[in-house]
C-alpha cells in the first residue's frame, strides 16, 4: 500500500471508529438504563450485552486494521464466533418496556443501519484483500444487530438491507 493509500485507509478508519464510538456509548447507555447495567440477565439486557461487546471487537479491529496489524485469519475467527444463538428467540417488547425502550432502540437500529451501509460500501470499494474482507466481516455484524433491534422493536423478517456479498457482487 503506498503513501496515499495508507492515508486514506487511515482516513476512513478513523471515520469508521466514530461509528463505533457512538454505537459502544448508545448501547453502554441502554446497558445501564437495565438493572442498574451491571450485568447481563434478561432477554433485553443479554442482548444488548452482546451488542456492547462486538462494538467492542468492531473497535479492536478497525484499531489493528489501522496499524496494519490485523490478518485474515483473525477476522474469520472473530466472524465464527459473533453470532448471536439466541435471536432466534428475541420477542417484540411490549406494554411498558416498549414505551421505556423503544424510542432509543429505534435510534439505536438507525445507527446500526447507517453503518452496515457504511462498511458495506466500503467493502464494495476496497481492493486490497484483507481491508475488504474487514468491512465484510463488520457489515455481516452490522446486519445482525440490524436484525436484533429490529426483533425487539416488531419490525422482524427480512430487513431492506441485504448482506454483503449476498448477491454474488462485489
Amino acid at each position: 500500500m503506498g503513501p496515499l493509500s495508507r492515508w486514506i485507509f487511515s482516513r476512513v478508519v478513523k471515520s469508521a471508529l466514530v461509528f463505533e464510538t457512538e454505537a459502544i456509548e448508545t448501547y453502554r447507555r441502554l446497558q445501564e438504563g437495565l438493572e442498574g447495567g451491571r450485568s447481563c440477565g434478561g432477554h433485553l439486557a443479554d442482548s444488548l450485552c452482546h451488542l456492547l461487546e462486538e462494538e467492542r471487537q468492531h473497535w479492536e479491529i478497525l484499531s489493528r486494521a489501522s496499524v496494519g496489524k490485523l490478518g485474515v485469519e483473525e477476522l474469520e475467527r472473530v466472524l465464527d464466533g459473533h453470532m448471536y444463538r439466541a435471536i432466534g428467540g428475541i420477542r417484540p417488547l411490549e406494554g411498558e418496556d416498549r414505551e421505556r425502550w423503544g424510542g432509543e432502540l429505534a435510534e439505536a437500529l438507525a445507527q446500526e443501519e447507517k453503518t452496515y451501509i457504511f462498511y458495506s460500501n466500503l467493502r464494495r470499494m476496497s481492493k486490497i484483500p484483507v481491508v475488504k474482507r474487514a468491512f465484510e466481516v463488520l457489515a455481516h455484524m452490522e446486519k445482525e444487530h440490524i436484525d436484533i433491534l429490529r426483533a425487539f422493536l416488531g419490525r422482524g423478517g427480512p430487513s431492506a438491507l441485504s448482506a454483503p456479498g449476498a448477491s454474488g457482487a462485489s
